[in-house]
């Protein structure tokens, strides 16, 4: 078996749950959405820093997006497996990044600083998670009452740090990681702790670039391909 083979069932793992949880913001904000094999993508715009289409299927091509797509206006793309050039139809890299992934984590020892952690349940936790996060508009309340979305966060003196993880796919999504207190290099290792006794043996994934994926990749996590966001 080849190396991108042995590779494929990851980054799938990644795509797929990062489709389910862009479907999941967009169910919470009344957009409507479909896909097919090859392709995700809202009906409408997406919500601020989501994208109105995916690209699900390694195989897939510009023809394939723009099928699926019709005459409807997309301003955004997540190329998810970084094999498409757009810059024909009007859009540029507005950033690349890599999928990243951590097997789950049977009978790991919670990490000490993993208990200052809290989920959070209320409008008004979700209020200043959301405000530090630059979310306010997009992480609605209705995400606290899915079992298969646990938004976490941790406050200390010196500032507020939080991630969300969502169940999909196969996999648990990380994404919205943060912190605007001191730069906390333990929280990719805080993050594997507390997800593998929410969600025991399941694998996670998510995506990450420049210093956030350095942290991540210092923590144990695991590159396994890269995905570019379009812009028009």
């Amino acid at each position: 078996m080849s190396r991108r083979n042995d590779l494929r069932a990851p980054v799938d793992l990644a795509v797929a749950n990062n489709r389910i949880w862009c479907a999941i913001v967009c169910d919470s904000h009344g957009i409507a959405h479909d896909s097919n094999e090859r392709v995700w993508g809202a009906l409408s715009k997406a919500p601020p820093y989501y994208p109105d289409a995916i690209t699900i299927h390694p195989d897939v091509t510009l023809r394939d997006v723009e099928d699926f797509m019709e005459n409807r206006e997309f301003a955004s793309m997540k190329d998810s497996y970084a094999n498409l050039d757009l810059s024909s139809r009007g859009f540029n890299v507005l950033f690349e990044a890599e999928w990243i992934y951590h097997a789950p984590a049977i009978g790991m020892e919670p990490a000490e600083s993993s208990w200052q952690w809290h989920a959070v349940a209320s409008e008004e936790d979700l209020l200043p998670w959301s405000v530090a996060n630059g979310t306010e508009t997009v992480i609605r309340t209705d995400l606290l009452r899915r079992n298969d979305v646990k938004i976490y966060m941790r406050e200390e003196a010196d500032g507020l740090s939080g991630f969300i993880a969502s169940l999909g796919g196969n996999a648990i999504g990380i994404s919205n990681v943060f912190s605007t207190g001191r730069t906390n290099e333990s929280i990719w290792t805080d993050i594997v702790s507390i997800v593998s006794k929410q969600f025991p043996g399941i694998p996670m994934v998510g995506y990450e670039r420049d210093d956030d994926l350095a942290a991540a990749l210092a923590s144990g996590w695991t590159s396994i391909g890269p995905l570019r966001v379009w812009v028009r």
